[in-house]
């Protein structure tokens, strides 16, 4: 572990001080899963009743930094260790028991995990944590944060904000590259360079940085699918960069999955300009594969809504006319079948967050 000797170093060692504990308590601004068991269950519970903590489930909440506000008190810092357990309490039982088909239930995890993690990654900036301490912290923290947007994509505004979270990801992989500077053994530095391409697709810095990886890295599998997938977007080789798609694994695909969109209306734009004719009739079945998603109906659903002719019959066939497409504002990311929940498999969203080497050997 690399600690800055000028940094304060950690005492608290549970997930939460027991005076920030204590204050909440007396707020009430105890979460509900937070809470002693069967309270948040009550339905009288209301705004008379005391909100009582439960000491082993309470997690310290992000606090903004205030002008002459002394935030880090060793007492209300974690170490790294306290820091890795929380992020796996998190994960493994607040998010690996919550039901994401119901929307209340997944909210109510969301805006939970998404505060407590950047809690977590607060303490970490304050004491300066860095090494294969840090790092393991972070990869944690990045797994819930790069399969989050796939999962509570239909989530209102009021709960899932895309820039606040893209800022966090940033943040994230910022500081977890600081960490694989400072040198020391890590496990899963290889997988996290290539989720850190996906996720910039197309972003020359980023590659640029990548490339001067050590040759074990850079060499890795996974970064040189990272490597081809960013080629094929770069050249607009969109058949290419589709087919390389469907060789990411789950979290893989999760990092990706926000460039999908763009990626989509480009190949159509492609073809439309290259095989513009009313006389053409190209079959939506093989544009279904090109494009990877689930169904003819989608693929059908995406020309129209940029202008072109779907005919319809025995065999259904699009109409690529270059007169006839327009430019529309790109749809956010919906429900993929293919690309994203069969690679999950049989393990949970919440083993995927941690890491698949864990839970398959």
């Amino acid at each position: 572990m690399y600690v800055s000797p000028t940094s304060p170093v950690g005492l608290c060692l549970d997930m939460c001080s027991e005076r920030e504990r204590r204050e909440r308590e007396q707020c009430g601004r105890i979460h509900p899963f937070e809470m002693q068991k069967g309270q948040s269950n009550r339905r009288n519970y209301g705004k008379g009743s005391r909100q009582i903590a439960d000491p082993g489930g309470t997690v310290k909440e992000y606090s903004r930094p205030a002008a002459g506000k002394e935030l880090y008190s060793p007492r209300d810092l974690r170490p790294p260790a306290i820091l890795l357990k929380t992020v796996q309490y998190l994960l493994l039982e607040i998010w690996g028991n919550v039901d994401e088909k119901d929307s209340s239930s997944l909210s109510l995890a969301y805006s939970f995990v998404f505060d407590r993690l950047r809690a977590v990654r607060q303490d970490l900036t304050v004491q300066r944590i860095r090494g294969t301490e840090g790092a393991a912290i972070l990869e944690g923290s990045l797994g819930f944060l790069l399969c989050a947007p796939y999962l509570v994509r239909d989530l209102s505004l009021q709960v899932y904000c895309a820039t606040l979270h893209s800022t966090q990801v940033r943040e994230s992989f910022a500081e977890l590259m600081e960490c694989y500077s400072k040198g020391g053994r890590f496990p899963r530095q290889a997988e996290f360079q290539a989720l850190l391409l996906l996720y910039d697709l197309g972003n020359m810095n980023t590659m640029h940085r990548a490339l001067q990886l050590p040759h074990s890295i850079k060499n890795a599998t996974e970064v040189r699918l990272a490597f081809a997938i960013n080629r094929s977007y770069l050249e607009r080789n969109w058949v290419r960069l589709f087919r390389l798609v469907h060789q990411l694994d789950c979290l893989q695909a999760c990092a990706f999955y926000r460039h999908l969109p763009d990626c989509r209306n480009q190949i159509i734009r492609t073809y439309t300009h290259a095989y513009s004719s009313r006389n053409c009739h190209f079959p939506l079945t093989k544009l279904t594969s090109l494009i990877a998603v689930d169904s003819p109906f989608q693929a059908s659903n995406k020309c129209k809504r940029q202008g072109l002719v779907v005919i319809s019959g025995e065999c259904e066939f699009v109409v690529f006319h270059k007169a006839s497409i327009k430019d529309v504002d790109l749809e956010g990311p919906g429900r993929e079948i293919q690309l994203v929940e069969k690679k999950k498999e049989n393990l949970s969203w919440a083993e995927i967050m941690m890491g698949q080497e864990k839970f398959t050997g």
